[in-house]
């Protein structure tokens, strides 16, 4: 994986890069094109990240979903079932995909 990597994910890489390697395997595995496609579930992914309030992750999957061809209309849509799921808690993070 060569792109920046999260602050907690350099950390334990320093710590124990073996184990490091292992999880950015595992999620590399996980957004390749299988039933779902690669963009797809990089916009659930983003979904749960808002849901779960966090920011960085939905600004991190929002350039991912785009790389991938999302368009701001699927983007639109994913924030609101955020808003439909979440309420405006999720709403507020959600629209930094729009950002």
């Amino acid at each position: 994986m060569g792109k920046e990597l999260p602050e907690f994910l350099e950390i334990l890489k320093e710590k124990d890069s073996e184990y490091a390697e292992n999880i950015l395997e595992n999620y590399e595995k996980r957004f390749t094109d299988e039933a779902l496609s690669a963009k797809t579930k990089t916009l659930i992914a983003l979904a749960l990240d808002a849901g779960n309030g966090d920011v960085e992750g939905v600004k991190a999957l929002t350039k991912r979903a785009k790389e991938l061809g999302a368009t701001e209309d699927e983007l639109l849509e994913v924030v609101e079932v955020v808003e439909g799921t979440c309420s405006f808690q999720g709403l507020a993070v959600a629209i930094e995909a729009l950002d």
